[in-house]
């Protein structure tokens, strides 16, 4: 065949002609993966001008099935049988008339790694209101994938599409459970590459609502919820009545004081010494309180007397500063320990050490004479003062109001006590006939079976 040329201008060979456009492009992956008895849908795309016409070439995975859909993609799908093992290598290539073809090697292998996904809970009974954290560990250990943590087929909140770490196999999270009570919980892996997925173990997650004890004047002690009975003490015309309840930091246990500053301890609650055992001779003792760390507590007099033990600072005292009066009724001590609050019967505030004063009930102009406790927040940024009819009257930003009993339209007049939530969520106020009243997130259990109804509630504490 000659080809001619014709004022410089070459000719094409009789017979051929010179096509335009774009060589294809195979832009999918070469590699594709499949589970034994699951079924694959792999699109194979391609980038040319015209399209491209795909085609397949070599043996195919049992159950899986080519087709073209002649606009430059093509698939390849079907169910695999679950006794499918092994990689197979097929050959796709691309044409559209543009040189060069794309030519490309996919290889569709089958997973066959089984993992063992295992769930861990801590802590393991835990407190409603507070963290819970879930540890899932996967093995062997995967190059990918995530695990969601689930109760009752839903994910829990924090805990979906956790990555699992490639190198120690471990996901951690963590959720917050409100109402107390048993909840079954499972850890999902998701599979990943050649890793199977798998489920965890399943563990019940006991979540016991905030707790507090109930202290009598006789010396029983009754714990509801999360705050264990761990006993009480008898008093005597030596002793008084008992005047105050303190639990220590972890609700494990916890003090109770008398009014003529004996102390009994309970539970991991130490003794850390007491009024008679320095050989004083009180019987004006109105409230206890412990340390941040429970390695000790203070006492208070009514005249605002105070008496330390343990690693309980002395921050001074109303004596001290020529203040007199036999109407203190509670005090509260700073969670950093630099310091403590007395609040008497007319809702007057006194601050030592480090606590702040917020304001009082006279600095407001409000007269009375049944306040009965105090709180201070957990940040030691305000304080709450309640009063026999449960009234609550709230002091600085650290504390909020919740409610009184006086506004849901119940009117009493023996409320002996305040404590607060572990979270400052809530609070509770406790009667003198055992009724306890819960504001916020204080979860109110019922009253203690075989409670005296002659003898009357002391005191209460959170656990």
């Amino acid at each position: 065949m000659t080809t001619l040329a014709v004022l410089g201008v070459s000719l094409a060979p009789v017979g051929s002609y010179a096509a335009s456009g774009t060589a294809p492009t195979i832009t999918s992956p070469s590699s594709a993966q499949v589970r034994p008895g699951y079924g694959l849908y792999f699109t194979i795309t391609t980038t040319a001008s015209p399209f491209a016409v795909v085609t397949e070439s070599g043996t195919l995975p049992p159950g899986l099935s080519f087709q073209a859909f002649y606009n430059g993609t093509a698939m390849i799908q079907g169910i695999t049988p679950p006794s499918a093992r092994g990689s197979y290598t097929v050959t796709i290539t691309a044409s559209n008339g543009v040189a060069p073809d794309a030519v490309q090697q996919l290889v569709i292998s089958f997973v066959t790694t089984t993992t063992t996904t295992t769930l861990s809970a801590s802590p393991n009974p835990s407190l409603a209101h507070q963290a819970t954290s879930f540890t899932v560990k996967v093995t062997p250990v995967p190059n990918g994938g995530t695990v969601d943590v689930n109760g009752a087929q839903v994910n829990l909140p924090g805990c979906v599409a956790v990555p699992v770490n490639t190198v120690t196999g471990s996901a951690t999270c963590s959720t917050t459970y409100f109402p107390g009570g048993n909840y079954i919980v499972q850890a999902h892996y998701s599979g990943y590459g050649a890793f199977f997925p798998s489920y965890s173990n399943m563990v019940n997650q006991v979540v016991n609502a905030p707790g507090y004890w109930l202290a009598t004047s006789n010396g029983h002690v009754y714990g509801l919820a999360s705050a264990p009975s761990l006993g009480g003490l008898t008093t005597t015309a030596t002793t008084g009545p008992v005047v105050g309840i303190a639990g220590t930091p972890d609700g494990q246990g916890y003090w109770v004081a008398t009014a003529n500053g004996g102390v009994s301890a309970f539970g991991d609650a130490k003794f850390y010494g007491d009024l008679p055992g320095l050989g004083k001779h009180v019987s004006d003792v109105v409230a206890i309180a412990s340390t941040f760390d429970g390695k000790g507590y203070y006492m208070v007099g009514a005249d605002g007397g105070f008496f330390t033990f343990g690693d309980a600072k002395f921050y001074g005292s109303l004596p001290g500063i020529n203040v007199h009066t036999q109407h203190v009724v509670g005090m509260v001590a700073s969670p950093a320990g630099t310091g403590y609050l007395l609040v008497g019967w007319d809702g007057g505030v006194f601050t030592f050490g480090t606590v702040h004063f917020y304001g009082s009930l006279p600095g407001l102009n409000i007269h009375v004479t049944n306040i009965r406790g105090s709180l201070l927040s957990s940040t030691g940024m305000g304080y709450v003062l309640v009063g026999s009819d449960g009234g609550a009257f709230i002091f600085g930003s650290g504390v909020n109001f919740y409610g009184s009993v006086p506004a849901q339209g119940i009117h009493v007049n023996n409320v002996v006590g305040i404590a607060l939530t572990p979270d400052d969520g809530g609070y509770w106020m406790a009667g003198a006939d055992g009724g306890v009243y819960g504001f916020g997130n204080a979860q109110v259990q019922p009253v203690p079976i075989g409670l005296p109804g002659n003898v009357p509630v002391a005191a209460i504490a959170g656990a």
